[in-house]
């Protein structure tokens, strides 16, 4: 699974959406076995978090989050008044990553798409 420290969404749609993080925990046992949680905890960006229609907003878990590092992360973009969309892909947070994993939401608030547009 790939490591990843930032996420970008950026809104093509024709409504107000916002950046969500779901995340599993990670948990060691004295053996060295490696778990997650079996639900995913939800974090929602503070401060003023909508994105308008083309705006973007990038996140950077290290500095914005108290997400723990080596937790299973993926992608939640809520739309206003609309269909939120869960990304299929999933990433190990890691607080000394480069990458980003960058999105698009487009379409309308019923009629919505959210593909990965790029990772790097």
């Amino acid at each position: 699974m790939d490591t990843v420290r930032y996420f970008k969404l950026m809104n093509q749609g024709a409504f107000v959406a916002q950046i969500v993080i779901e995340y599993k925990e990670r948990h060691v046992d004295a053996q060295g076995n490696v778990s997650y949680d079996a639900e995913w905890k939800t974090w929602y960006t503070e401060g003023y978090r909508d994105i308008l229609q083309y705006a973007e907003r990038t996140v950077d878990l290290m500095m914005d989050s108290p997400i723990p590092d080596g937790s299973q992360v993926r992608l939640y973009a809520y739309v206003a008044l609309g269909n939120s969309l869960t990304s299929t892909d999933q990433y190990i947070y890691q607080k000394t990553s480069a990458h980003m994993a960058v999105y698009e939401i487009s379409g309308t608030t019923l009629n919505d798409e959210l593909v990965r547009v790029s990772f790097g």
